[in-house]
């Protein structure tokens, strides 16, 4: 995806939010984006092959949840990060 694809798709939060649900492949492994915080520049990446165990709020472990990667999508000026170049999105381009 070129620079300038990527500027449009984050003057547009209506495009940000049709990456939803959308399946990819980050750093050799399938995630579905499940959550985008736009206003913290966020990427939300849950895996339904792989999961962790979530820790109750004494740190002990409590219950398998989907392994989650969160990445940011932008830097602070508004330019993409070098997460796009980690990205495949295995349901077509965008």
């Amino acid at each position: 995806m070129s620079h300038q694809q990527l500027q449009a798709l984050f003057s547009n939060p209506d495009k940000l939010r049709n990456l939803l649900s959308r399946k990819v492949r980050y750093l050799g492994e399938e995630y579905c984006i499940s959550d985008i915080l736009i206003e913290d520049n966020m990427l939300i990446l849950s895996s339904h092959s792989n999961d962790a165990v979530q820790d109750d709020c004494y740190g002990r472990a409590h219950r398998m949840v989907p392994k989650q990667q969160r990445l940011r999508f932008r830097n602070n000026d508004g330019k993409p990060t070098a997460i796009w170049e980690e990205i495949i999105f295995l349901d077509g381009a965008l």
